[in-house]
């Protein structure tokens, strides 16, 4: 199989048709839910495995005063997002590994108040280090909102969103079966719901609510806990 970047690189022009359709068009309003989900108006946003932007024109339109950065791994990607988000000039993207966030912090400011990440974490290798990542940047007291598909800890779920995939992925995106066929495993590989909030409290967060999102998703919203977090983020 290829890597999940070359998985992602492949898909990035049919990616946003591809989201609407698949969630049957309410990923917009899942976005709008995470979005929406900081305890208080942030300033600085983090938009983690932004994709082709659609999360970050949502945090955007829920702070109107926030200023958002998006950061992915895939070139191809970004270049989506930097042509739907011309001319918004609260949105900025830079190219990096959520792993590894190309942001450091000095002890001399304040970082990212609020943190937003959808469908990102399935596809991270180590996601206790992306979820460690997260509490670096993440000011004391910050919020971490999560969207993701994880795996179904009811079969029956588990069969149908698979079959759902398997039958109308090839149909929407001829060609790309390949890579759906990916995302198919990666849902039924991935970490459980249960498993992902044991990950982020022991990286310092604190889970504040976890909402089923009908049919397949779950918005989970953390308040970052961790000492390690102070400083400036530095882009």
């Amino acid at each position: 199989m290829s890597s999940v970047k070359e998985v992602f690189s492949g898909i990035a022009g049919v990616y946003d048709r591809m989201n609407h359709a698949l969630s049957l068009g309410l990923d917009r309003r899942w976005r709008g839910i995470a979005a929406r989900s900081a305890a208080t108006s942030p300033a600085r946003i983090l938009d983690i495995a932004c994709g082709t932007g659609d999360m970050s024109l949502e945090l955007v339109r829920a702070f109107p005063r926030a200023q958002v950065t998006g950061v992915d791994f895939t070139p191809e990607m970004l270049a989506v997002a930097r042509r739907k988000c011309a001319g918004e000039g609260r949105i900025g993207f830079v190219e990096g590994d959520a792993m590894a966030l190309p942001f450091r912090t000095d002890g001399a400011g304040a970082p990212f108040d609020f943190a937003a990440c959808a469908w990102g974490f399935r596809n991270f290798p180590d996601k206790g280090k992306a979820l460690s990542e997260c509490a670096r940047v993440l000011a004391a007291g910050g919020t971490l909102a999560v969207l993701e598909f994880f795996r179904p800890e009811s079969r029956v779920l588990g069969a149908l969103t698979s079959l759902w995939l398997r039958v109308l992925a090839p149909v929407l995106a001829p060609g790309k079966g390949r890579a759906y066929a990916y995302l198919r495993e990666s849902m039924k590989s991935t970490v459980s719901c249960g498993e992902f909030v044991s990950l982020a409290v022991r990286s310092g967060f604190v889970l504040k609510s976890r909402r089923f999102l009908f049919p397949a998703c779950t918005c989970l919203v953390f308040v970052n806990n961790s000492h390690s977090s102070k400083g400036r983020v530095v882009v």
